[in-house]
């Protein structure tokens, strides 16, 4: 399955239909750790879901470089919109805001599965 970016995927597409898409194939993709299926299965699917969170994390990164390369041209001189710097910088903001988010729910997920009694 080739998935595309998280971020890309939420920001195109008409009214985020995209985004559902995008959301159904990860649900996919965790839901092939349910029993019956083989080991190969499983490790495919560890493996796609390390490159979907890769892949967020890239875009991430790509999103505040881009952001901090539109600020420096500003200053320098090169951009006089100063909305694109805006843009940039909140595009930027979001997508961050957003993988801490995650992270931070991913966390409190763990924990609450590592406070199951067995």
């Amino acid at each position: 399955m080739a998935t595309g970016s998280l971020i890309t995927g939420v920001s195109s597409g008409p009214s985020g239909t995209q985004s559902f898409r995008h959301l159904e194939q990860s649900g996919r993709i965790l839901q092939q750790g349910t029993p019956g299926t083989s080991e190969a299965q499983k490790a495919q699917g560890e493996s796609e879901f390390m490159s979907l969170v890769s892949d967020f994390i890239g875009d991430v990164n790509h999103m505040q470089q881009r952001s901090g390369n539109a600020l420096k041209a500003f200053v320098a001189g090169e951009i006089t919109d100063l909305h694109q710097v805006m843009v940039a910088g909140k595009e930027a903001g979001v997508a961050l805001d957003l993988m801490i988010e995650i992270r931070n729910r991913v966390q409190e997920s763990f924990q609450e599965i590592m406070r199951i009694q067995v």
